[in-house]
């Protein structure tokens, strides 16, 4: 076995890159759509409309039930309603008073609709668009239920901070309030990932060093590690996570030079990584950084780094924190009005951030 070959081999066994082959299925024609909306962000003990949008693409839909699925305890006014018909090209919309009783970290609001299936006007489409595969499919169709149910979901997080509606992928959930400019604001927010452990990150770091140590030894290893299936991008950016998570980990153990030389670390291999995925964790890490000199007395620092992290994106949504945490840096420093226009600059980026809200008044009418 070649030395390429053995470091292959020992790769891909130390990442346990797996295969799958999906065989292939026969794809029916879209009949129908289905889609849930809110008119306003989530609060508590606050009504909100769900409007739940049908529309048929194929043959009359007849009896249509709906449903609205809510995690428990909410009130919803009602528990199914009902369309008569809805006409091929057209669509139907019904709406649901839905009012929150409890805060989740994460939930889904479900629409259900119990279809009956209109199957003489979808074998006539498939008949007249796909007449080489037609008989395979009229089959599968065939086995269809004569009545159908399918759904659409909303993802959010209704949290006493902030309301997500759908789901965001970079939610900051983490306060050092050792920071906070007074009893009547938390602290500056700062991501750290729920996820990876420190000794999961410390792995990633550590096993991608090497991976790149042996593709310095065989210039031709990368171009074979590539056609074996291993996503070298995907490694770079567990280096770079793992990288942020020992950052962060560093700074909740108040061990804040060891947090500064991993986001050094951090900037240093993201200059080399061309790709949208560490975005949010090139701004996050400027965040850190700028809490780190915070924490160390050095505000001047903090405050430099905290405005490089909002210029680097500065319509990114998750400036919406960054900005908060400069107010507080502001605040910190006496300095109200400008706090109080950092602030207003943050409620821009997002609806429903209800800490922020409420900080904004208490500056604004102390």
């Amino acid at each position: 076995m070649s030395f390429s070959s053995r470091i292959i081999f020992a790769i891909l066994l130390v990442f346990a890159t797996t295969w799958s082959a999906t065989a292939a299925t026969i794809q029916l024609p879209e009949w129908y759509r289905l889609e849930i909306v809110l008119d306003s962000t989530l609060k508590i003990n606050t009504d909100v409309t769900a409007s739940v949008r049908i529309s048929s693409l194929i043959g009359d839909l007849q009896d249509t039930r709906i449903r609205l699925i809510c995690p428990e305890n909410w009130i919803v006014d009602s528990e199914e309603k009902f369309v008569k018909e809805i006409k091929a090209g057209d669509k139907a919309s019904v709406a649901f008073k839905v009012r929150p009783t409890s805060y989740l970290a994460q939930g889904s609001i479900i629409a259900e609709a119990v279809l009956n299936v209109p199957f003489t006007a979808l074998e006539q489409q498939i008949r007249q668009t796909h007449p080489d595969q037609a008989e395979a499919m009229i089959k599968t169709l065939h086995n269809w239920p004569r009545v159908t149910k399918r759904y659409s979901e909303i993802s959010f997080a209704l949290l006493e901070q902030e309301s997500l509606c759908p789901l965001d992928k970079a939610i900051w959930l983490n306060y050092h309030q050792q920071l906070a400019p007074g009893n009547k604001f938390k602290g500056p927010v700062f991501y750290d990932d729920p996820v990876i452990t420190t000794y999961q990150a410390q792995t990633d770091v550590e096993m991608f060093e090497k991976l790149q140590n042996y593709i310095k030894a065989d210039p031709g290893l990368k171009k074979n590690l590539v056609e074996s299936g291993i996503d070298l991008q995907k490694k770079k950016f567990d280096q770079l996570n793992g990288l942020y998570v020992l950052a962060a980990r560093s700074f909740l153990d108040k061990n804040y030079e060891q947090a500064r030389n991993f986001i050094d670390r951090f900037e240093t291999e993201a200059r080399n990584f061309n790709s949208e995925l560490v975005e949010n964790l090139e701004i996050a890490a400027l965040n850190l950084k700028g809490l780190v000199f915070w924490s160390m007395d050095q505000k001047r620092l903090a405050e430099d780094y905290l405005k490089k992290a909002f210029y680097s994106n500065r319509k990114n949504p998750l400036q919406r924190y960054v900005l908060r945490n400069i107010a507080l840096l502001m605040l910190a420093n006496k300095e109200r009005a400008t706090a109080e226009h950092m602030m207003r600059l943050a409620l821009g980026f997002k609806s429903g951030y209800t800490l922020l809200e409420n900080e904004y008044e208490e500056v604004r009418n102390p």
